[in-house]
């Protein structure tokens, strides 16, 4: 249970951090600073917390991922227009790329982490 909770926090803090420093530096990582990775961290502990927040009530929609890539955008969103003002466009711009580039960095990792995990799975059974 402890390991699933987790595991509900910890997976959209990851993808949010960086995808939220990237964006801040809008792409040119020479230009991050501490500040700026401070306020990445904190808009990743948002979406993290958020995220396991309203897992413990729609657990159910949690099964799909594009639901779950969606989720965690919009969680990143809120995030991101709470912790800092934009560095560009109108008000909420950035938050918005941001929440796009999160939402679509949960999908990548989902593809991924399942194609991995199946040729893993597959090579592991043939050396036996």
């Amino acid at each position: 249970m402890l390991k699933e909770i987790f595991k509900m926090f910890i997976t959209p803090f990851c993808e949010a951090t960086p995808a939220c420093l990237l964006v801040m530096v809008q792409g040119n990582i020479w230009l991050a600073t501490m500040g700026h990775l401070q306020k990445a961290v904190e808009t990743g502990f948002i979406t993290g917390v958020g995220v396991l927040i309203l897992s413990l009530f729609t657990h159910r929609w949690f099964s799909n991922k594009y639901v779950v890539a969606g989720i965690t955008g919009g969680m990143c969103f809120i995030a991101d227009l709470l912790i800092h003002p934009t560095h560009f466009g109108s008000y909420t711009t950035e938050a918005i790329v941001t929440g796009g580039f999160v939402a679509f960095i949960s999908l990548a990792a989902n593809f991924l982490g399942k194609k991995i995990f199946i040729h893993g799975r597959a090579r592991l059974s043939k050396g036996q």
